[in-house]
């Protein structure tokens, strides 16, 4: 027999205490992507022209930012942020978190663009906007950093360290989704639920992922630790 697959190093991308949480994110997550789905299926919410308006009193108090600001959302910042992610992490000898970072997008963004915006069906100039696929991709890869964060701050420092790295992600996703729904690339909702689609999409991979058995030699963890961040 040819030789054996080397198995990725010991360390979770979801250490124990984080499996319940994760879960219950994840299944929430789930959750708000079907029930907006459902209802953007039909006539557009009353809330997405409120969105617009929004948007609209937004960029004329201050003008030309809102196509720099929707670039974090293009396919090559996103391409090239996903690819330094991986480098560094294989850089350091955390395999698990490179292929996170690659596969966690990756997953998020074809299941949202071959299943669920068909499924859903809705339709902005005349292309399926539901979910957002820009706002899937910027939000795959800033929960791969959360994720991350959470899990290898030390125990005194984790809460605030995983607090920080959040609310400096929604910041940005913010920023972004005012962009692209103030240059009407989507309705409000759809940026919703890609949101809430690519935090559970990710949290999916990270368990898939941990499924693999960890025994990097340099590491000699147990199986029974294998759960340390």
């Amino acid at each position: 027999m040819g030789k054996r697959v080397a198995s990725l190093e010991a360390h979770r991308l979801m250490p124990r205490f984080m499996v319940l949480p994760a879960v219950g994110v994840a299944s929430a997550c789930y959750g708000a992507v079907g029930l907006v789905g459902r209802e953007v299926s039909g006539p557009t919410p009353e809330i997405d022209s409120l969105g617009f308006e929004a948007a609209d009193r937004l960029f004329t108090a201050v003008p030309g930012i809102a196509v720099p600001l929707s670039y974090a959302t293009h396919p090559v910042a996103v391409v090239g942020v996903i690819m330094l992610m991986a480098v560094v992490a294989h850089r350091v000898s955390r395999p698990r978190v490179a292929l996170l970072a690659v596969f966690g997008p990756l997953a998020a963004v074809a299941v949202n663009s071959w299943v669920l915006k068909p499924v859903v069906g809705r339709e902005l100039d005349d292309y399926l906007a539901y979910p957002s696929g820009h706002t899937t991709a910027l939000v795959s890869i800033l929960t791969v950093f959360t994720l991350v964060t959470a899990s290898n701050a030390a125990p005194g420092r984790r809460l605030r360290a995983t607090a920080g790295t959040a609310a400096l992600c929604l910041v940005l996703i913010a920023a972004a989704v005012s962009a692209i729904v103030g240059l009407r690339y989507h309705y409000l909702t759809d940026t919703v639920g890609g949101f809430c689609w690519a935090v559970a999409a990710v949290i999916t991979v990270a368990a898939v992922l941990d499924l693999v058995p960890g025994g990097h030699p340099a590491l000699r963890h147990r199986r029974a630790g294998a759960y340390r961040a």
